[in-house]
């Protein structure tokens, strides 16, 4: 098996730097160090910071989109419900925050540019819902219901982690889908 590239092995590390500390928590000095590079090499790949995370969040959301692809042979709830499972394992194993709320603290500290992919992002998420929710019938506004559906993993996924029960966030979801379901 082939060890990835610099360029991969430095997303992958920053992914996690990133999800465990926010975009203020870590230099990229540290970063180097840990993957036993010289910054000066991490510099040939990213000229700064935030050109890095700007490449991060691209990364996620070529990764969302894949997994949406993955997925879209499911019912329009079951994706729903496969992707809470997903971020949820992945959020509360890794201890980890999702990518859109990692940086929702540090938000007025964020680059412009980096700002615009954090949105973009969170638009690919909104826009998937929508579109399943075209496909459900409910009896809020379709709009809402991505709103809520968005809210309710977030704040879920936060007392999961808090409360040690992973398993609060498919329960709050399939009552809440169930609650606003025609």
């Amino acid at each position: 098996m082939s060890m990835p590239s610099t360029k991969i092995q430095l997303l992958h590390e920053a992914s996690r730097m990133l999800l465990d500390r926010g975009f203020h928590g870590f230099s990229l000095q540290e970063l180097a160090v840990k993957l036993e590079i010289k910054k000066a090499s991490l510099f040939h790949h990213y000229p700064s910071k935030t050109a890095l995370a700007v490449e991060l969040y691209r990364f996620y959301q070529a990764s969302f989109s894949s997994w949406v692809e993955r997925h879209k042979g499911l019912s329009p709830e079951r994706q729903i419900l496969r992707y809470a499972e997903t971020l949820t394992k992945w959020i509360c194993e890794k201890q980890r925050v999702c990518p859109v709320g990692a940086l929702s603290l540090e938000w007025h500290l964020v680059a412009p540019e980096l700002q615009t992919e954090i949105r973009l992002l969170h638009q690919l998420q909104r826009t998937w819902l929508l579109g399943l929710f075209q496909r459900i019938p409910v009896s809020v506004p379709k709009a809402h219901a991505v709103e809520g559906t968005v809210a309710l993993i977030q704040g879920s996924i936060q007392l999961a982690r808090m409360n040690d029960d992973p398993t609060l966030v498919l329960r709050t979801l399939k009552t809440y889908l169930k609650s606003i379901k025609k």
